[in-house]
Parts: structure tokens; C-alpha cells; sequence
């Protein structure tokens, strides 16, 4: 009988013992987690993401770490937060913290910012009425080349945008970046020679797929007012370099300019 008390009262304590212990703290769960992170991004370009995850108790902390991109073909991110610009589309920079994702769909797109420089290649060439009988296309054939210079800037998904053939400049357009990365814009400009005014009409397509490189087309039409006939140009952009990321408006070549000269130098 003295060993069966003993027995209960030891497990009575031990249980007692138990039920004075400390149960562990819950882990803590967040009941948002908010994103942000700058938009648009320029291919070749960083931005820094950041986070911030808030409790149900209304406290907030800092997201510093974890961060992933759904698209790393478009946009890379470090464990960091650091976002990199790789192709134009779309990427959704995300973060998991205390058990809850905050996300941000961030679009990059072509960096377009700066003077450019090159060649615009004739890849067919139309002419009628005036300009049959003055041979435009044997001022610029097929297969010719003539320079000009563009001149960039940039703003979020816009551009403006200025284009010169020699002493020939264009005025100032702008245009937005379209979903594919494109842009587009016509500009005119005329020159009156000898009496006889020509006016170019020029459409510009432009892309870029790589950071420092541009290419596209150009399509002109060339008219005298209230004289029949017009000159088509089909032309690609062609070794077009950028030298400088200042929208710096320069020169191209005089090729065309000479050939604007005299077809507007031409009598009626």
C-alpha cells in the first residue's frame, strides 16, 4: 500500500510538472506583403526592389532577401532585390515572407536614348509622273545607301525623336513604345530649290534587341506640290551605331541631300 501511494504521488508531481511548462511561440505570420519596385525598366538597366511585410498586429519589417522573377528572360533579380532589364515584355518580381507573396509586374523596354548614326539601305524604289522623267531611282537605286542621324531621348515608354540627312533635319516627333518594343513615328520636311518646293514624308520603325544596337525601316514619299508624280523609298536601317546616350541632334551624310537639291533644282 506504501509503494502505491508513493507511485501516484510521483505521478501527480511529474504531471503537475508538465502542465507548468511553457508551450513554444508560434511562428510569425504576415498578414500582407507589399511590393515595390520602379517601372518601366530600360534593357541593361537596375533597379532596386523593395518590401515590406506587415502583421496582423500592425507591426511592418522589411522584406531584404528572396527575391525571384517569373521571367528571367525579360527581367533578372538578385536574392537582393537588385532588378535587371533584359528584353522588352513583361516580368512579375515576387517575394515570399511569413507566409504570404507580395508581387509586381514590371515592364522593360529597348533603350532607345541617345544619338544614333548609320546607314538607311534602298530596298526598292517607285517613281512616277515628275519623278520617273527626272530618274529618281537613278539618284538612289536599289541596293544604295545614304547616311542620317537620329536623336533619342527617352521618358518612361515614350520617345522624342529628331532625324537630319545632312544639312536636311526633320522636326521633332514623338511616339510611344509599343508593346513589342517597336516605335513609330512620320515626320516631314520640305526644301525649296530654285522656286521649286519638295516635301519628304518619312515613316520610321524602330527596334531594338540588344543594348547599343538599333535597326528598323524607312519608308519616304516624295512629292512637289501640285506637280504629278511621287518617288517611294523602301529603305532598312543598316551599321547604325550609337555614339552618345545624349539626344544630341548631328548630321548624317550629304548623299540624299544632293539628290533632294537636285530634284528640286529640276524645272517642272
Amino acid at each position: 500500500m506504501y509503494r502505491l501511494c508513493m507511485f501516484v504521488a510521483l505521478v501527480s508531481v511529474a504531471a503537475c510538472g508538465s502542465d507548468s511548462s511553457s508551450p513554444s511561440a508560434p511562428s510569425a505570420v504576415a498578414s500582407s506583403v507589399s511590393v515595390t519596385v520602379s517601372s518601366p525598366v530600360r534593357m541593361g538597366q537596375t533597379t532596386q526592389a523593395t518590401g515590406s511585410a506587415a502583421s496582423s498586429g500592425g507591426q511592418t519589417q522589411p522584406v531584404t532577401s528572396g527575391w525571384l522573377s517569373d521571367t528571367t528572360t525579360v527581367a533578372t533579380v538578385t536574392n537582393a532585390g537588385l532588378v535587371t532589364g533584359v528584353a522588352n515584355g513583361r516580368a512579375t518580381i515576387y517575394v515570399v515572407s511569413g507566409g504570404r507573396q507580395g508581387q509586381q509586374v514590371v515592364r522593360v523596354v529597348p533603350d532607345y536614348q541617345g544619338r544614333w548614326s548609320g546607314g538607311l539601305g534602298v530596298t526598292s524604289c517607285a517613281e512616277t509622273g515628275i519623278f520617273a522623267s527626272v530618274g529618281f531611282c537613278a539618284e538612289l537605286p536599289a541596293g544604295s545607301t545614304s547616311g542620317y542621324s537620329l536623336a533619342v531621348s527617352q521618358s518612361g515608354e515614350q520617345i522624342t525623336a529628331s532625324a537630319s540627312y545632312g544639312s536636311l533635319s526633320f522636326p521633332v516627333v514623338t511616339a510611344p513604345i509599343r508593346d513589342d518594343g517597336t516605335a513609330a513615328f512620320t515626320t516631314t520636311a520640305s526644301i525649296t530649290d530654285s522656286g521649286v518646293t519638295l516635301t519628304l514624308e518619312a515613316s520610321w520603325v524602330i527596334t531594338s534587341l540588344r543594348v547599343g544596337e538599333m535597326s528598323g525601316t524607312v519608308n519616304e514619299v516624295w512629292r512637289i506640290p501640285n506637280v504629278s508624280g511621287e518617288g517611294r523609298l523602301a529603305q532598312n536601317i543598316v551599321q547604325t551605331v550609337r555614339s552618345s546616350t545624349s539626344a544630341v541632334s548631328g548630321r548624317g551624310d550629304s548623299v540624299k541631300t544632293r539628290a533632294i537639291q537636285r530634284l528640286a533644282g529640276k524645272d517642272r
